[in-house]
């Protein structure tokens, strides 16, 4: 069971990622612009404003390496790392993937924004939002998972114990 949860995992933070990387640097900026790419970045190249696709390849890399060490540590009997502590790196993950997306396409849509007056922000925005949701899903997941394990340490450490019985002395 914990194999498959771990291929599961790390094949939906991988996608997570390539999502990320094909927003970040071809969907979001066509939305946004209404054209499509090559007529986007030509158009931005001739106001001088830049268009690169690093940002996204980093955040793939990035995604694909975390899946490929979460993975590891899920399976790894070197670690023994619970259930519950896994669920909770997963989510985090996740829940860190859209400050690291906002970040990481703020300079190309930074650009599509001086380039066109009239950009569709909402365009980009309705493309962006699955990522944007995935992550705060993970995050509610994460602090949930959380919750639930402290709750469950607490009231295992309140668990009366049997007495046992000592020895009587005369």
């Amino acid at each position: 069971m914990r194999l498959t949860w771990a291929v599961l995992g790390a094949a939906a933070l991988a996608a997570y990622a390539v999502l990320g990387a094909l927003l970040m640097n071809d969907w979001a900026v066509a939305a946004a612009s209404g054209l499509p790419l090559d007529a986007t970045v030509a158009a931005m190249e001739a106001a001088g404003q830049p268009y690169s696709s690093v940002a996204g390849v980093l955040f793939a890399v990035m995604g694909l390496l975390l899946a490929a060490a979460w993975a590891w540590a899920t399976v790894s009997p070197r670690l023994g790392l619970p259930a519950w502590g896994s669920l909770v790196a997963w989510s985090g993950i996740v829940a860190c993937g859209a400050p690291a997306y906002f970040f990481g396409s703020f300079g190309n849509l930074n650009s599509v924004g001086d380039t066109f007056a009239d950009w569709n922000m909402a365009a980009a925005w309705a493309v962006e939002a699955p990522l944007y949701i995935a992550s705060a899903v993970a995050f509610v997941l994460g602090v949930g998972t959380l919750v639930t394990a402290a709750v469950r340490s607490v009231r295992r450490s309140r668990v009366p114990r049997p007495a046992t019985a000592l020895p009587v002395l005369h």
